[in-house]
């Protein structure tokens, strides 16, 4: 969205909006006038309270063409959040209609534990990752799967990746997902990897 629409009037939202912003959200830390819009304003350590009643930390950064919003717990979270939040734009002088919105992107980032190892994917793998372990003198393993979009592309979703969490051993069933997908379709896709694993 063009951020410029919410503002068609002109108002300082250093007096206007962030005020209400703090207050509803509750942001530790906020934007001040010295910072570069276009490296985008950022609202960090707010707390948004779900339907259920479960506080949720929030972050979010303004950008110029759009606004970002990143949840600790799912992107149907950071949706309904910035939904309430625009929502309440009119509320305070400013303006909103859903249609503003003329894209959405989304980066979901999950840890999982997988109890496949990757390499069953295709045996020629393990082959493989022995001669690496002879060439180099120590022992490798697959470790990641990584699918990337196009990048002639001007936009480019986030990568696909699967891969061990950092510094756990070859051993372990802890692995660290990323997709360009709201969280339950990027669940869905990792149950389908797993399906693939032997």
């Amino acid at each position: 969205m063009d951020v410029n629409e919410l503002n068609p009037g002109g108002k300082d939202v250093f007096t206007h909006l962030f005020p209400a912003m703090l207050e509803d959200y509750k942001f530790r830390t906020s934007p001040t006038p010295a910072d570069d819009p276009g490296q985008g304003l950022k609202f960090l350590q707010g707390e948004y309270v779900k339907q259920d009643g479960t506080v949720i930390l929030v972050n979010v950064t303004v950008f110029n063409d759009g606004i970002a919003a990143d949840t600790f717990s799912s992107t149907t979270d950071s949706e309904d959040f910035l939904s309430e939040a625009l929502s309440s734009l009119p509320e305070v002088g400013f303006a909103y209609e859903p249609e503003m919105v003329r894209r959405k992107a989304y980066v979901s980032q999950l840890n999982v534990k997988c109890s496949k190892p990757l390499h069953t994917l295709n045996p020629k793998l393990v082959e493989f990752a022995t001669k690496v372990s002879s060439a180099v003198g120590t022992r490798f393993d697959m470790a990641a799967i990584e699918l990337w979009p196009d990048q002639s592309l001007a936009l480019k979703p986030a990568n696909f990746s699967f891969q061990r969490k950092s510094g756990e051993p070859a051993e372990s069933e802890r692995y660290w997902s990323q997709a360009a997908l709201p969280t339950d379709k990027h669940l869905e896709l990792l149950r389908d990897l797993e399906a693939l694993l032997a």
